[in-house]
Order: C-alpha cells, then structure tokens, then sequence
C-alpha cells in the first residue's frame, strides 16, 4: 500500500535528507494541486528497480493524477518505513501541519522554552523531539519482542514438559520389553540407543513437518498483496532462522528425553520380571 507524505521544501533540509538523483521541492513548487512527487530511495529501488530514467516521467499511483517524478532522495529512518513512500509538496498554510525545528544546543530545553510561549496561544500546544518519538516507537518494539519471547518460551515449556511426560510413560510401558532385553544379555548402551530412537523419530519427522510447513505458509504470505511490507521487515525464508529454531527444538527434545533414557538404562531386569 502506497504511503505519502506531504511536507514543504525545508523538511528535506532540516533532515539532511540529500537528493541521489533529481531534486526535492522549491518554493514555487504548486501546493493546492501538486503535480510533482518526489520518490524514497527504496520505494524507487523496489517498485522501478533502481531505474535512473524515471526521474521526469509522469506516473499515477494508485489511480490518482499523474505527476512527475523531480527526484530520489536517500531513505529517511527504517528501510521498512521508506518501502512504499513518496513525498508530495505542501506548505505552512496548509491545516494540520506539523511544524519540525532543527536546533542547536538541548533539544529538551528548546522545547520546554517553546511549550512556554506557544501554550500562551494554544492550550493544546503539544511539542516532542525526535528522541522522545523515537524512544516511543523503540519501546513499543521492545514491548512486542518481550511479548514474543515470553509466549515463545512458555510454548517451549510446555512442549517440553508434554513430551517428558509422554516419553516417560512409554518407558514405563515398555520396562517389561526392556527387563528381558537386559536379562538376556543387552548392554545399557543398546538400551539407551533404543530409547533414543524410538523417542527422536518422531521429532525429526515433527522438525521436518513444520519446516516444510512452515515454508509453505511463507510462500503463500509472499504471494498475498502484502507480500512487499512482508519482505521489507522479515526474511521470511532465512535459512538461520530455520536452522536456529530446529536446533532449539531439538535440544529440548534431547533434554526431554534424556531423564527417561537414564531411568531406562538403570531398570532392574531381576526386579521387573519378579513384578509379572
């Protein structure tokens, strides 16, 4: 989905926001009906593929009115943010703008300093910095990442704590099978090794399942209209990512099932014949 912003000539100085081809905005630029746009570098990497001959053709986004590309300018913030972003030309007098200052010295001070004087005129005058705005948005992010490790490691306690369960009572099951097996002779090794196999099989065909369905569900997000916003925040096919998580998993099926391989290979054959 395309993402527009109006803004006036200064803001692209104020960022330091540099032109790489074209220009930004000038003064007598027309505001009411503009008819120029200016392009983000990854909007314009993404959507034309980096195409230098595109600065001075007419476009139309999205069914609305042709205008003409005058420049690219570097990404401003997250490449994530500049994905579908183009500017358009506005001006001071235009309602709801947001005036952005650039400053010298403390920004917190010059705020304070603003706040005092412009309150005087509006009541609900509201100044940030860009360091408060940007410490919103970080602790918002920090907020969902905790709340995904959270969920994340409770799944895995449980997972772990369901396939101890499950794995020990399959010992249990088969203490008789493995009383004979070692009344006649078997090593603890060849015990341990039984356990193993008969309690990892089924996780690698689990690993090798949800990989491969996880992959597919990949392929149909990619394929979705949102598939570029997708892209532009998450590889959703990185191979470490993979890896990390079969790798995690795994390890906690090897925790899971490591007490009841102990508790296995420590049966008394003598004991558990007596029992039947």
């Amino acid at each position: 989905m395309l993402s527009s912003q109006t803004v006036t000539p200064q803001y692209f100085d104020v960022f330091g926001v540099t032109p790489i081809l074209g220009r930004t905005f000038r003064a007598d630029d027309p505001t009411a009906q503009p008819d120029a746009v200016v392009l983000s570098e990854c909007f314009w990497r993404r959507r034309f593929a980096g195409d230098p001959s595109i600065v001075g053709r007419a476009l139309s986004f999205e069914g609305g009115n042709a205008l003409t590309v005058i420049g690219i300018v570097r990404n401003r913030g997250r490449a994530s943010e500049a994905s579908n972003l183009v500017y358009l030309p506005t001006g001071p007098e235009s309602p709801g703008t947001d005036l952005m200052l650039r400053v010298r010295g403390n920004p917190e001070q010059a705020r304070l300093a603003l706040l005092e004087r412009l309150t005087g005129l509006d009541p609900g005058f509201g100044i940030l910095t860009l360091r408060t705005t940007s410490g919103m948005q970080t602790y918002l992010l920090q907020l969902a990442f905790g709340l995904t490790v959270v969920l994340g490691g409770l799944a895995l306690v449980l997972t772990v704590s369901g396939l101890f369960s499950v794995l020990s009572y399959l010992v249990e099951q088969q203490a008789k099978d493995i009383g004979v097996r070692m009344a006649l002779g078997a090593a603890t090794l060849n015990v341990v090794r039984l356990v193993l196999s008969q309690s990892l099989r089924p996780v690698a065909i689990g690993l090798a399942g949800g990989g491969g369905l996880a992959a597919a569900v990949a392929i149909v997000l990619m394929a979705t209209p949102i598939s570029a916003e997708i892209g532009d925040s998450v590889d959703v096919f990185d191979p470490v990512a993979y890896a990390a998580s079969a790798l995690v998993i795994a390890t906690a099926c090897l925790i899971a099932v490591s007490v009841p391989t102990v508790r296995a290979a420590r049966i008394d054959p003598i004991a558990t014949l007596r029992k039947d």
